[in-house]
């Protein structure tokens, strides 16, 4: 057999930038959400908040590791009750007020989006949504709504002269702290 040589094309593309969306070295799930104007818009103030080497596509994958830290916490405190959560938590607005976090208000003009999130982000928000919504009815919206607001929190109280020149930077804090 006679081996292949190269293509004269596929030699001078080598080098020429990709266009679309920059590659990353995990490749990223898309996920629908009905979000309201308000949660876009604090979407896009917490990317100018974020401290340099984090970007705004980050965002949704470090809402998901957080309020999935939060619930992992929430079951380590009722491990040997046999329960997911506190027997005082009813509702979605018990689960904001036991957190300190402001209520979410009417969902009227909310319009599906989706957001980009790593696999075990991905991952993560399915195991969020279907024990929230076995509890309380929640959907996907909901739950990702809820980790937004708790993003918003962490990066007031937490975030503010740390310096995380990564998302896992971002991620062995948030363990740290609440597991």
């Amino acid at each position: 057999m006679s081996e292949r040589k190269p293509s004269t094309l596929a030699a001078l593309l080598e080098d020429k930038p990709k266009r679309g969306r920059p590659r990353r070295a995990v490749s990223r799930k898309n996920v629908y959400v009905a979000l309201t104007q308000e949660q876009k818009q604090e979407m896009e103030s917490l990317a100018k908040e974020l401290p340099e080497g984090l970007v705004r596509s980050d965002i949704p994958d470090m809402a998901v590791s957080l309020m999935a830290s939060r619930l992992e916490l929430l079951r380590q405190a009722v491990s040997d009750r046999n329960r997911e959560i506190p027997e005082g938590i009813t509702d979605m607005d018990s689960l904001y007020l036991l957190w300190d976090l402001p209520l979410p208000g009417e969902e009227d003009d909310t319009k599906w989006t989706s957001i980009r999130l790593s696999p075990q982000q991905a991952v993560d928000l399915g195991r969020a949504h279907g024990t929230l919504k076995a509890l309380f009815g929640a959907n996907r919206s909901q739950v990702f709504g809820l980790s937004l607001v708790l993003l918003s929190q962490f990066m007031r109280e937490e975030l503010t002269d740390k310096q995380y020149r990564s998302i896992a930077d971002v991620d062995a804090w948030v363990t740290r702290i609440y597991l």
